[in-house]
Order: C-alpha cells, then structure tokens, then sequence
C-alpha cells in the first residue's frame, strides 16, 4: 500500500483513507479496520454554503486523513517483518522514480492540480507543464516524508515533526484541520464471525435480494433470460441503492433498524416480491427514497491471499482524482477531498429531494463510503473469493456483479471479472452499460421501461481459490497487475 500510494497517487496515498478485511483462517474470525477520513472539529456545514466546489477542491474539502494510522493500527496486530522494512523498497522506488501511467497521466487533467503551486510530486516539466504517459516520476518530498515514517513509525504523520509540517501547510492554505483532530483520530477495529458483514451490509442485501431467484448458469445462456436477469439484477440495486440514502456514521446517527433489515432474509425477500419481470419505476419513491445520497469516488483495490489461508481485502481512496487538488508542500502528501462525501441540506438534486440527513456534515464524523473489501469463505472456514473494487458509487454494484458470475453463473475468475457490467445507483435514473453488452440486450431492457447510457469507471480486483490453486483478476480496465510468491 505504501508502494501504490506512490504509483497510483492520483487514487490513494497517505492523505486519504481506507477500508480493510482481514480473515485469519485459524481463528475462522475476520477483522475490519475502518480508517476512513474523519470531517475536522472545527468544521460547518455553512462554509460550503456559498460554493459547493469547496468541498471538492481545495484547503477546505480536506478531511483528517486516516491512511498511515490505519497502517499503523493493522501492523500492531498483525504485522510480522520490521516496520521499515516495509517502506524501503517504496523509498527505493521513490529514489530511483518510475513510469508514469496512462491512467496517472489522464488523471492529471480531470482535477485543478494547475491551481495548487505545491503540486511539484516529480510531475511537471521544467517548464510547469505536466510529463508525458512513460515519463518518469521522482516525488522527492514525498521520498523524504516516508523515510521518516521508516525510522520513527506510523504515529509520525500525527504527533510528531511531519504533523507540525503537515499542519502548517494546511493552515497556510486555509485549512482547517488543526493538532487536535489529528490526537483525537483513531482506527475503527471490529471483529466479528465471517458471515455477511464481512461483504458490507448494502453488498449482501442485493445478493440476498437476488439469491431468491436461483440463477445459474442459463439464467444468461440465451436473450430472453439474460434480458430477465439483468432486470430483476437492476431493481435490486435501486432498491439497495434506497436504502444507501439511510446509512450513516453508527457513532452520530441511530439507524439499528436499517441495519437489521439489511441484514435480515425476510425483508429482502420481501423487496424481491416488489420486484415485476415486466414493469420498472422511474420514481425514487417507489423503491423507499425519501433522500438522495453523494456519489464517491476514485479508489484503488488490493486482494490478497496467502498460503495459510489468510486473505486481505481492502480498499483505499483519495476520493477524486488527485484529492482535493492541494498539497502539503513540506511533506509532498496529497491531501483527500472526502468532505464532498457528506450530504448538505441546502443542496437538492434532480429529483427535489433534500441530502440524507443520516450522512450530513458533522465534526468528527466519517461520511458514507461505497467501499466493499470483501472476503468469501465456505463452511469449512477456507477462503473462497477475495474481491473488492475501486470505482465510487460503482464498487458495489461491480462487486456484486463478479461475486454473481463467480458463484451463480459458473464463470470463472478471468470471465467474472472482464465481463461487461451494469450499474445502476437510482440517482441519476438510469441504467449505465459498459460497452460489450449485446445490443438486443439493451434494447430488451429498453423494451421493460428502463433508460440507458453507455458508461464505465469500475475497476475489479478478485483472487479466487480453487481446489489448491489461486487465481487472480486485476481488471483490464485500468492496468493492474497479479502477482504470486
């Protein structure tokens, strides 16, 4: 993680956050580690009144970052190799610099990082002007900010020298994040048996909404049927997507009974008897939205599995490209823009309806995240799926997608993952297709009343155990690579 959070900067790294399965195959027990961004004490939801896109760029959309405590947290109790000697091949790399990407370069442009004076990570040219895809990229300030984290440990960033840096840098720019939210922040640590909450609350709703329909494989061998099961796959995600509108921080808002309902097989089987073959709905309402939820976004997935049969899924973001487009100038971090994750009052959407009051804006609250690191595993205990994904709004609906292929449709792992996916999130009211999808399919769902666009943005990463072999997925559609020791 400290390796990506260099190479693919533009989606993770030290100034964001991250979500983490860990299953320990001789306990049977599963560990989730929530080190998701925290909104600073100092904050009001009246600063962004005026210009929304203060929450997404700049000195103001920056949350207290959680990465490195979070790091810190998951090698105290399970870390085995000294703590530096994690970080030196990443200083190595940092030194020796690496070959922009196609995705970092494009990445470049789609947030106002011209805007920030300290956005010099090794990206521009003498001229100011950013490097070309392959060029290579040293973040020398970057380089010398994990050196220190190597000698001194993961508490560094927080109550230490780069702290001081880290913060003067923010308050220089109009931020507002001071020493006492970085005191105060600490990773959430749960333990609980490997049932559905190890696939996130939302994720299981929608496969328990749809395991009622006992798909197999020819419920997509011919059109009709795939026309059919990619209908009821659609309604069950507006209807999960409802239910999203709901969800909050447990430690600000009491919503026991949304989680026991998501939780529970009678009341999903009660949404997949709402569910018509033949009819679909253009109003929220019907599927029970009474709010409207922010759309996230960017991330980055690892997938791990080890010979013991231990496996790690987690999921780590920046929120947009480049987060909030600003820099620490001491410390070469870029800083997350997860304050546009929480929802405003004084903003409707399309459809007129208010942001969840469950996800708005609150000092010391974490915002809601569509992040789904999620580990599978049989009745024996071994691991059968490690999967997770990066993408938004988009991670949930794609996870559900491969676990379906995987497990229900018989597809193996390289199909499940390359397989053209479908997403719909209720707001806006329509179906996003990835190119790939059969045109009579479209036009089937057409038919059914469903609005359709061509879109993408959901990258996969997947290991799946089959007998005493693991194979691994790293989605076509953005790069990523497997790799096996």
């Amino acid at each position: 993680m400290f390796c990506n959070g260099v190479v693919t900067m533009q989606s993770m790294g030290l100034g964001g956050g991250f979500l983490m399965t860990v299953y320990k195959r001789d306990e049977k027990k599963a560990y989730f580690l929530n080190a998701r961004e925290k909104a600073p004490l100092n904050v009001k939801s009246e600063m962004y009144k005026g210009d929304p896109k203060t929450s997404q760029h700049g000195p103001l959309a920056v949350a207290v970052p959680g990465e490195l405590r979070g790091y810190w947290t998951a090698y105290k109790r399970f870390g085995r190799l000294p703590w530096k000697e994690l970080i030196e091949p990443t200083i190595t790399l940092c030194e020796n610099g690496f070959n922009m990407t196609n995705h970092q370069h494009m990445s470049l442009f789609k947030n106002k990082l011209y805007d920030d004076p300290n956005f010099q990570n090794g990206s521009r040219d003498a001229d100011g002007k950013f490097k070309t895809r392959g060029s290579i990229i040293r973040p020398t300030r970057l380089c010398e900010t994990l050196k220190v984290i190597a000698e001194n440990g993961g508490d560094e960033l927080y109550n230490d020298t780069l702290s001081k840096m880290l913060l003067e840098d923010i308050k220089a720019m109009g931020g507002i994040i001071t020493q006492e939210d970085l005191d105060e922040y600490q990773t959430r640590t749960t333990c609980f048996q490997p049932r559905l909450q190890a696939l996130g609350l939302l994720l299981a709703f929608i496969l328990k909404i749809l395991d009622g329909y006992d798909f197999t494989r020819e419920s997509i061998d011919d059109l009709n049927s795939t026309i059919t099961t990619y209908h009821r796959m659609i309604e069950a995600f507006k209807y999960a997507y409802a239910k999203r509108t709901e969800l909050g921080d447990v430690n600000f808002v009491n919503i026991s009974e949304l989680l026991a309902n998501l939780s529970s097989t009678e009341y999903a089987d009660s949404i997949r008897m709402k569910i018509e073959d033949g009819f679909t709905s253009e109003d929220p309402k019907h599927y029970g939205a009474v709010f409207y939820s922010k759309e996230d976004h960017g991330t980055a997935h690892f997938s791990i599995l080890d010979q013991a049969g231990d496996a790690v899924s987690v999921t780590s973001s920046v929120n947009i490209y480049f987060g909030a487009g600003f820099t620490s100038k001491q410390t070469g971090v870029i800083l997350n823009s997860v304050m546009d994750d929480f929802s405003f009052p004084y903003f409707k959407n399309y459809f007129g309806l208010p942001g969840s009051p469950n996800n708005e804006l609150k000092p010391g609250k974490r915002p809601l995240s569509s992040m789904s690191p999620t580990i599978l595993t049989d009745r024996n205990g071994d691991v059968k799926l490690v999967v997770g994904a990066s993408g938004g709004t988009k991670i949930t609906t794609s996870v559900a997608q491969v676990i379906m292929r995987t497990l229900w449709f018989g597809q193996n792992i390289k199909e499940a993952v390359d397989a053209p996916r479908l997403h719909h999130q209720l707001y806006p009211m329509e179906v996003e297709y990835e190119y790939g999808n059969l045109k009579q399919v479209v036009e089937g769902l057409k038919a059914l009343g469903h609005k359709l666009i061509r879109n993408s943005g959901s990258v996969v990463c997947a290991l799946l155990k089959m007998a005493d072999k693991i194979i691994g997925n790293a989605d076509y559609r953005k790069g990523g690579e497997v790799f096996g020791i």
